[in-house]
């Protein structure tokens, strides 16, 4: 990976930025804010396409279906919400943890949702809203789950300082992993899913191996918290962003650091590759997202820059004039079946 990289920069969200999510086809970015919106943006133009109303406070996550269209989102009213990201339309909503919900993710295979919450329980939707298991197993708030890459199984990192791996069709407990630092903020499977990247508040970035329960990496470079952290696509390269302020680049199989990406003033709390390999995202308590890559061309990231900086300039000046549009209230599963081959 070239040491040389370049980003552009823009607002976001009108406060921090604390999940991103990619579309799989690499074209869109979405972004879950504490301003209680989900937004949708053009990923090379950095022009919004929804921004998507309806949760009561801050949103925490945010996780593109593996088909592209549906996105899934979460945060303080404790709400799993389901999206259309193109029309910007509520498919569904469900109340299913009785506390905020910092994490959520679809199953690669695309059949399955999972949801984890600060009251400490796990939770498996179908795509049309229906809960499949509601699962207790930690004793604090759960931060990051994380499907197996062949959807069988289920990871949690909770504040408990435990990894535990769920079943998933029988959401039956099958092994756990004590992590010995403060708690699990984030969980990342690699792709051949036999190893899982985690991160904690104590700066801690390890990588633990699941049919051992060996730790076989451990970085504390950052030396502050660590919110997040995302392998690239081809598996040779992991991120990690800190409350440092900092973006950290890793060689997966030394555990060599590759680089420091500066820029971000606030927190680092979400980091995505697009499935192409050509950027990193991230999102921050800046309130900005950065578009970091290693293309060679500056006269390419000066266009960009200034396609960037049109469209939020653009949005800014119309945001005051547009009044607030909910999206909470839309069909409930009818438009999420048709865009399936479903009914409702």
């Amino acid at each position: 990976m070239s040491d040389t990289w370049r980003f552009v920069a823009r607002p976001g969200a009108t406060d921090t930025i604390y999940g991103l999510a990619v579309s799989p086809d690499s074209q869109l970015l979405a972004t879950a804010s504490w301003d209680s919106t989900v937004r949708v943006l053009d990923l090379e133009a950095g022009r919004t396409l929804q921004t998507l109303r309806g949760h009561e406070g801050r949103v925490y996550s945010v996780a593109f279906h593996p088909e592209g269209r549906v996105l899934a989102s979460g945060g303080t009213d404790a709400v799993v919400r389901v999206w259309d990201a193109e029309t910007g339309e509520s498919l569904w909503s469900r109340s299913g943890h009785s506390s905020l919900i910092y994490s959520v993710a679809f199953q690669p295979q695309g059949k399955l949702l999972a949801s984890g919450s600060e009251d400490g329980t796990v939770a498996i939707w179908t795509l049309m809203g229906e809960q499949v298991h509601h699962i207790e197993g930690h004793n604090q708030y759960v931060q990051g789950v994380a499907f197996s890459p062949d959807g069988r199984l289920l990871a949690s990192g909770s504040r408990d300082s435990f990894l535990i791996l769920w079943d998933v069709a029988t959401g039956q407990e099958v092994g756990r992993v004590e992590v010995i630092h403060n708690g699990i903020n984030s969980v990342r499977f690699t792709a051949d899913g036999q190893r899982v990247l985690l991160t904690n508040v104590d700066g801690v970035v390890g990588v633990w191996d699941l049919a051992t329960g060996a730790l076989l990496q451990e970085r504390n470079e950052h030396r502050y918290p660590v919110w997040t952290a995302v392998f690239s696509p081809d598996g040779r390269t992991f991120a990690t962003g800190s409350a440092d302020r900092t973006i950290m680049l890793w060689d997966t199989l030394t555990g060599e650091q590759l680089g420091r990406l500066t820029g971000h003033v606030g927190d680092v709390y979400a980091l995505e590759f697009t499935p192409d390999g050509r950027y990193l995202v991230s999102g921050s308590a800046d309130r900005t997202i950065r578009l970091w890559g290693t293309d060679p061309s500056a006269a390419d990231w000066e266009a960009r820059d200034a396609r960037w900086q049109a469209n939020a300039a653009t949005e800014s000046a119309a945001a005051a004039a547009l009044p607030a549009k909910s999206t909470a209230g839309a069909t409930q599963g009818g438009l999420f079946g048709r865009l399936f081959g479903r009914r409702g």
